[in-house]
């Protein structure tokens, strides 16, 4: 019978290196805004998602990746420190200005709901579309720092459009083509 050494040291196991979990969601610059832009800002919803459910594997955190995705905007604020977090266990420098980069965006998110009611339905669109640019900038800017903490740079493991990314951007568009007919003929019931 073949007794084990108990003062030899413990072995591990080689045969399947871990892989590094990422923290959070790494995509490209340029794939993030024009998701954004032509998506409406749908694609913040997921954009949330995606970064909850990827922080959510990485740390064990108890939380609900789907509600936020889904009310986001009131997510922006955490998720910037918890990205902040990561970013300073990193040897990555990075000046950004989290805080002031979450409220700009949960901001920019809730003005469309507020304007709509208060001017005119073509004002209202001009100004929605102005503050959607203004939504996939600051998102942009958060992203960075994502993508420099998981080192990823550039996005590029996430830089390519899919079908998925083309079902966004047509359900984008359509909301886009009921909001501007909305705009041109607006129901009885609607006077600013």
């Amino acid at each position: 019978m073949f007794i084990d050494n108990p003062y030899a040291p413990p072995r591990a196991n080689l045969r399947h290196p871990a892989v590094p979990q990422p923290t959070f969601f790494v995509v490209s610059s340029r794939k993030l805004v024009l998701m954004v832009v032509l998506s409406q800002g749908l694609y913040l919803v997921y954009w949330s998602y995606k970064h909850w459910a990827n922080y959510r594997q990485a740390s064990g955190a108890r939380i609900w990746p789907w509600a936020r995705g889904l009310f986001a905007v009131f997510f922006y604020y955490s998720l910037a420190m918890k990205i902040r977090q990561k970013l300073a266990l990193t040897d990555a420098r990075h000046r950004w200005w989290p805080r002031c980069l979450a409220l700009a965006l949960t901001a920019s998110a809730l003005l469309p709901q507020a304007i709509t009611w208060l001017v005119e339905p073509m004002t209202a669109l001009k100004l929605s579309f102005c503050l959607l640019i203004l939504d996939a900038a600051l998102a942009v800017q958060i992203q960075h720092a994502v993508n420099l903490a998981e080192d990823d740079a550039d996005g590029d493991a996430n830089g390519r459009l899919t079908w998925a990314n083309g079902l966004w951007i047509l359900i984008g568009m359509g909301v886009f083509g009921l909001t501007f007919a909305w705009t041109l003929q607006p129901p009885e019931w609607y006077h600013p």
